[in-house]
């Protein structure tokens, strides 16, 4: 699911707001379990903070948000 994630950035406008969840259809997103979501958010959130092309955004909750810097 890590690959796939990555792939979809692709398709994003630089300096677009995002965050994990939007990068899957829905019915993709529903079917994956609370557990499968903790454990990809780790993964991606790991993945973000070694690519330096994108921006990482942190909410009072602990949810996290990203956006693609410009090259």
């Amino acid at each position: 699911m890590l690959d796939k994630a990555v792939f979809e950035l692709q398709y994003l406008k630089i300096e677009e707001r995002f965050t994990l969840k939007d990068l899957f259809k829905g019915y993709e997103w529903k079917r994956m379990t609370q557990g499968e979501k903790s454990t990809l958010g780790t993964l991606f959130l790991t993945y973000a903070r070694t690519n330096e092309q994108i921006r990482i955004y942190s909410s009072s909750n602990n949810q996290k948000s990203y956006s693609l810097k410009d090259k």
